[in-house]
């Protein structure tokens, strides 16, 4: 009778009811070990909507919930060495807390992938997946044999795996005309197979945060983006980076997981606040200190050998050598100081969030990964085939 019931409710009324729906009406809901009957007693579904429509304010809405609302502060330079610098509080970031997701999902020991031909005999490397690449299994090591253990867990003897997040952000236009905009930033992570994490049922894609959209002026939205990150990279977070959380699995064994951050996807003028350098400077690129004038090289094994050669590190000692010339001493931003300490390299004066959280060890540009999507099918192709045509 209840496969009966429900093949007749199927299979009445709208057509949009597709044997897919009805297969997760069944399986994600009516067979959920949350589900419960007695809760629909009462149950309109207009009402409900209304009221999930409504929870922001009130907070009833459980995906709502997770986040948060907080305004960022970021320093704002006189001019003057006589006049102190001010905090400017810039509201609106929406943001969940990066720990929230990670008790949820995934892929735990790396391991290298092989194809063995029947007519060669020989094993060729596969690389696929980020979780069977040398660099996560070297992060894997480290964890393994060198992660942290707070004091007060000593003695813990749980497995040690890594969480490999990746990050995407892209700001946004919601109209084609009006100033309505979004900048939201998106975790993922990589113990997933990307099969099964590029499906959009898969839910495997968490919003993170919403960067508050502004009109600020330049050096101001270098500051903005790494007042976000250093709001994200929080207490919590650090302390499972450094010392790992322990979280029961799926499989119902406890491990200790260290997050550890892989990738960062976006489109290049987010690179650039990313990166805390110039849009086109001198050395135009996020990742090597490749010269403007031998862009035109690309593609050469010269332009491979200087790129290798020429890799980005950053200036943490001129950083603050600027930073303390424009807030404590009123030098112009855009002024001869500030240009000898950085024009060379395309830097600017802002401090990055990812070196000031995690330490002078991570790198941050090599976590600005070429994005096919942004800055060629998207970026570079497009503007290309509308040059041709």
């Amino acid at each position: 009778m209840t496969r009966f019931r429900l093949m007749s409710w199927a299979n009445n009324g709208h057509n949009q009811k597709s044997e897919v729906e009805v297969d997760k009406l069944v399986n994600d809901v009516i067979l959920s070990p949350h589900f419960n009957q007695d809760d629909l007693k009462g149950f309109h579904c207009h009402s409900e909507n209304a009221r999930m429509d409504t929870a922001a304010a009130g907070g009833e809405n459980p995906l709502l919930q997770a986040f948060k609302e907080m305004g960022v502060s970021i320093d704002m330079p006189s001019g003057d060495p006589n006049v102190p610098s001010q905090q400017y509080s810039v509201p609106g970031l929406w943001y969940r807390k990066i720990t929230d997701p990670l008790a949820h999902q995934f892929h735990f020991s790396p391991f290298h992938l092989f194809h063995h031909s029947q007519d060669t005999g020989k094993d060729t490397r596969i690389y696929s997946e980020l979780y069977s690449s040398d660099t996560f299994l070297k992060a894997h090591d480290d964890v393994h044999f060198h992660g942290k253990i707070n004091a007060d867990d000593a003695g813990c003897t749980l497995e040690k795996v890594i969480a490999a997040l990746i990050i995407f952000s892209d700001a946004t236009h919601l109209a084609q005309f009006g100033n309505a905009k979004a900048w939201p930033i998106y975790l993922a992570f990589s113990n997933l197979s990307k099969y099964f994490r590029s499906q959009p049922s898969s839910g495997a894609m968490h919003h993170l945060a919403y960067v508050p959209s502004v009109d600020i002026l330049a050096h101001c939205q270098w500051e903005l983006m790494h007042a976000v990150w250093n709001f994200l990279l929080d207490p919590d977070f650090m302390h499972a980076y450094h010392y790992g959380m322990v979280i029961e699995c799926l499989d119902g064994v406890r491990r200790r997981v260290y997050p550890r951050i892989f990738t960062y996807s976006a489109d290049y003028p987010e690179k650039v606040l990313l990166a805390t350098i110039h849009d086109n400077g001198l050395c135009p690129c996020p990742r090597c200190l490749i010269r403007k004038e031998k862009l035109d090289l690309l593609g050469q094994k010269r332009d491979g050998k200087v790129r290798e050669k020429n890799i980005r590190t950053y200036l943490l000692d001129r950083v603050h050598t600027a930073r303390k010339a424009i807030y404590f001493l009123g030098r112009a931003i855009g002024g001869s100081v500030i240009d000898n300490l950085l024009k060379s390299t395309s830097h600017v004066p802002t401090l990055n969030a990812f070196i000031n959280r995690i330490g002078p060890d991570f790198n941050p540009f090599r976590m600005l990964v070429v994005d096919q999507l942004h800055e060629f099918e998207l970026g570079v192709w497009k503007a290309l085939f509308t040059h041709l045509i």
